[in-house]
């Protein structure tokens, strides 16, 4: 398995226990046989002499600065069996997302920190984590067990939560021949919360006992504390001498926040890892550590500060022994490898099992339902695959006549996500139309959009963007949805005013092989405003220049998907013209998030917004780049232009700027690179003999 973790941290464990936690889950997964990629993001307090894990022997580390710079692993991502994203991830909810809309196979995320993510949610704190991405993660691997696993499920939308508790690695946290420091001792970062237990099971005692000995490690204790001369305070210990700490005390404490204490069910790491050194434990007490440790035989429990000094007073050996017994039985990082892989597998094997046409999604009535018209296809289903990272209720509307299933099965079975095959031609199917009063977003996406396959059926192609653009914007009539029309660039024709602006009216063959397309679209933008201008629904219209990316056809005749599978196969490139034909070519997650920011804005609807990359490339210059990234020699054949291909395209975006504060973020290489990595996986790069050549067209 390839498994990318994008973590708190792994470089550094300064002041948090993520670090600790992962080093020894990730050790063990990749002794099972897996491929590991951690991914952190730098930033100054885990980085320098506070990073004390240069260079892992059990997974490769990498550092990304911002989310930008984590685009430059968005193949690796696209590409693993499973990506883990971790809770205190900087810019979480970003990452989340860029995850679940760039990821093929499973993806997870991992809560260290369960109770205080739920804690911040209830409070509409996103540091991290959002409602709406959670059901966009195919399992949720939490610290805390119990109860709250159903509450993920029930309240957030989770498809699955599963407990994966902290573990420890038995190599790293051992008994050793130590002599005797201290009686009691405590490790761990200073909270406000786990404070008063600190006071009441520790500082009290020592108050009391000043014949005994005792320790407090950790950071961030505030200097007005007033320590006992018989505790010693060490504000910084490594992993490496924790094994050594423990074993330096008679009895270690073991203090749970108030969020876990609430939650129950919620074990420390440092509970695992003193009980390893066989270490007698005095903890604090909630729901759930009896599933862990026999109160009285494997741990101490105390309540209060005579609880604690009676505790003292006896002699703990043989609760060190048996507990360290019970984490070599069930709780070493062994075991949570094991656990992980079997919930990566469990969620790996939903995925495959799901049906492509489910109407399992939730009702929701305080969410509204957002219809994607043409949702299977390539900007579709990257449209309905970021809808849902952001908690949107996705019906997806498709023929399947351009379009592949494959595209959604990421998605199938999503508890908010719904497809229904149907043609807009056509009366809207009764499962669209019975849900009319829940639709409060429509996109309409429903068009083939290459040359080839809109030529192939120009009948079908002008019927879709006339009558099944009526039929869609009668619904948003009768629900008081919002409707989105994405129109295209096609509209300009072979335009004769460079860049494009929205009020340029177009240089277009009306007559010509292109038309059922170019006029097709040129009569839904007028339906839509005319819809618009009478009130009878609200409208958005976009135009749309060259988009590419994950999930175009192979064989669609576009431009860059051409290249690239012809290139990556062996096959000799055709390029019509001399190449020198300009284009603007998208990313496709940039024009996603256009899309969603027209539909999103508060603007009259009564003008088209153009949506592309200004950034101009000759079709030659497309092709060095392809070739560039599959390094491989090809030979290229120029044939005539087409009948009405234009000579140039390149979008002037200054009122999606202005209107929508949208611009496009992906680098042309960076994007092909995404594309290159996903054709190479989806077709393969071994050349085929008897494969014939196709040609290219530059649409």
């Amino acid at each position: 398995m390839k498994l990318v973790v994008l973590g708190l941290s792994l470089g550094s464990s300064w002041g948090n226990g993520h670090a600790t936690t992962f080093r020894a889950l990730l050790a063990a997964f990749a002794a099972r046989g897996h491929e590991v990629l951690f991914l952190e993001r730098e930033v100054p307090w885990y980085s320098g002499d506070n990073r004390d894990l240069v260079d892992p022997d059990f997974c490769r580390l990498e550092y990304y600065r911002d989310l930008d710079d984590l685009r430059h692993y968005g193949s690796e991502i696209a590409a693993a069996d499973a990506v883990v994203v971790g809770s205190y991830v900087p810019e979480g909810v970003e990452v989340s997302r860029y995850v679940q809309a760039m990821a093929k196979g499973v993806r997870a995320f991992y809560d260290i920190d369960t109770p205080v993510t739920l804690a911040k949610l209830l409070k509409g704190d996103f540091e991290y984590l959002s409602p709406e991405v959670i059901p966009g993660f195919d399992v949720y691997l939490s610290f805390t067990g119990g109860p709250t696993l159903r509450r993920i499920e029930q309240d957030y939308g989770s498809p699955a939560a599963r407990a994966l508790y902290c573990s420890v690695d038995p190599a790293a946290y051992r008994p050793l021949v130590t002599p005797p420091l201290w009686d009691l001792t405590y490790l761990g970062t200073y909270s406000p919360d786990r404070q008063p237990t600190l006071d009441r099971l520790l500082l009290e005692p020592a108050r009391r006992r000043p014949d005994l000995r005792f320790a407090v490690a950790g950071p961030q204790y505030p200097d007005d504390i007033d320590w006992p001369a018989n505790v010693e305070r060490i504000e910084h210990l490594p992993p490496a001498e924790h094994a050594a700490f423990y074993n330096a005390s008679r009895m270690t404490l073991n203090v749970t926040r108030a969020d876990m204490i609430a939650a129950g069910w919620s074990p420390s790491v440092r509970l695992f890892e003193a009980a390893a050194c066989g270490t007698p434990i005095l903890s604090d007490r909630w729901d759930g550590i009896e599933s862990l440790f026999v109160p009285g035989s494997e741990i101490v429990l105390a309540d209060t500060t005579e609880d604690a000094l009676a505790a003292l007073d006896a002699d703990q050996r043989r609760v060190g022994t048996a507990a360290r017994q019970r984490v070599l039985e069930a709780h070493t990082a062994a075991h949570r490898a094991a656990e992980l892989e079997a919930h990566l597998q469990e969620a790996s094997q939903k995925k495959k099992g799901r049906a492509k046409e489910t109407m399992t999604m939730k009702t929701a009535d305080h969410q509204p339902l957002t219809l994607v018209a043409g949702g299977a296809g390539f900007i579709g289903s990257h449209l309905c695959a970021e809808l849902l990272a952001r908690g949107h209720r996705v019906l997806c509307l498709d023929n399947l006549q351009t379009a592949r299933p494959s595209n959604l099965r990421l998605l199938e079975g999503h508890p908010n996500f719904a497809f229904i095959e149907g043609d807009i031609v056509n009366p809207l199917p009764a499962a669209v139309i019975e849900r009319t009063n829940e639709i409060g977003r429509i996109y309409n996406l429903a068009c083939a959009a290459s040359p080839p396959q809109y030529q192939a059926d120009p009948e079908h192609t002008m019927l879709t963007c006339v009558v099944g653009t009526d039929h869609l914007l009668r619904l948003a009539e009768a629900s008081g949805a919002r409707f989105l029309l994405t129109s295209t660039s096609e509209v300009y024709g072979d335009p004769e005013v460079h860049p494009q602006r929205e009020d340029y009216r177009g240089w277009v063959n009306c007559t010509g092989p292109r038309a059922c397309y170019d006029e097709g679209k040129r009569a839904a933008e007028a339906m839509a405003f005319d819809f618009a201008r009478m009130g009878r629904a609200q409208v958005r219209v976009a135009r749309i220049f060259n988009t590419f990316g994950p999930h175009m056809h192979p064989d669609d005749g576009r431009v860059v998907s051409n290249l690239i599978c012809q290139a990556l196969s062996g096959r000799d490139v055709t390029i019509y013209g001399d190449g020198t034909q300009t284009r603007s070519f998208c990313y496709v997650s940039d024009m996603v998030e256009g899309l969603i920011a027209l539909m999103e804005c508060d603007i009259d609807g009564l003008e088209p917004i153009n949506l592309g990359n200004p950034e101009e490339r000759t079709v030659s210059e497309l092709l060095e780049a392809i070739v560039d990234l599959v390094d491989r020699p090809v030979t290229v054949t120029h044939l005539p232009l087409p009948v009405d291909d234009p000579r140039r395209r390149r979008p002037d975006i200054s009122r999606a700027k202005a209107q929508l504060g949208w611009t496009p973020r992906t680098p042309l290489h960076e994007g092909l690179a995404l594309t290159c990595a996903w054709f190479a996986e989806e077709i393969g790069a071994t050349p085929s003999e008897d494969q014939p050549t196709i040609s290219v067209a530059a649409e």
